[in-house]
């Protein structure tokens, strides 16, 4: 992997704080950034709800009677909030993608426009449909090969030493790039780009996603203010990106 490119996906989000700023649109990274928290409120509410109910089922059937009391109550509740954030962590991008899909689309619309004077496409209804049903495939693909491959990451900490290092990264790695092909493919599908095309062009510009997708992972992990940031910030980034390497490549 190329690190000249895999920072120029993290410098992209640089780049999108400038364009943001320089043409007065943070306005419309406020909606996104409204039902990601409210997402999330969601997600967190829910934990609140049934992680009680599912710890003293757990440790009322599981666990030998002189366990099920004190501190081992406690333990049990926060690997159960350890393993649910880790879920809503992974696949938080692929949901937020495929719920917030329109909106999303539109902010990506209006970058291209002012940074490249780029006409949107005619809007209609046949489109409109035909885009969501696109976008929810693919990112559901995304989301199928992405556990595959963290799953496969996670097994290999299992092996002595060299595990412990190598997991965690192929980890972030596997993460980052799918989050950075998930952002980009906003672009791409307008472009009319089919799924496989979408697929090819994430895999031809691995470095530049993988970057995308980290400093988008990296924005997530502040509280609050990641969540509310990181949608917006991610999509203004990866049309950058997207269409800078589209143009690049129609120039020549």
């Amino acid at each position: 992997m190329a690190v000249k490119e895999l920072f120029q996906g993290i410098n992209s989000y640089f780049k999108a704080v400038i364009i943001i700023s320089r043409y007065k649109l943070w306005k419309y990274l406020i909606l996104p950034g409204i039902l990601s928290i409210l997402y999330i409120i969601v997600l967190i509410s829910l934990g609140v709800s049934y992680i009680p109910d599912i710890s003293a089922y757990f440790t009322a059937n599981y666990l030998p009677e002189f366990l099920q009391r004190g501190f081992m109550q406690v333990v049990i509740v926060f690997i159960l909030w350890l393993f649910f954030l880790i879920v809503i962590f992974i696949t938080y991008k692929e949901f937020i993608l495929i719920f917030f899909s329109p909106v999303l689309s539109y902010l990506s619309e209006k970058i291209e426009k002012v940074t490249f004077n780029h006409e949107p496409p005619p809007f209609t209804v046949k489109s409109f449909f035909y885009e969501i049903f696109r976008g929810i495939v693919f990112s559901l693909r995304n989301l199928v090969f992405m556990l595959l491959f963290t799953l496969i990451s996670w097994l290999l900490i299992f092996i002595p030493v060299i595990g412990t290092v190598i997991s965690p990264l192929l980890i972030l790695l596997v993460q980052s790039y799918y989050a950075g092909i998930g952002l980009s493919d906003i672009t791409l599908e307008r472009k009319k780009f089919p799924v496989k095309e979408s697929i090819t062009f994430g895999k031809e510009n691995r470095a530049e996603m993988t970057g995308l997708g980290l400093g988008f992972i990296i924005i997530l992990m502040l509280p609050v203010i990641g969540w509310f940031f990181a949608p917006g910030l991610g999509t203004v980034a990866a049309t950058l990106t997207a269409m800078e390497i589209i143009e690049k490549k129609n120039n020549f």
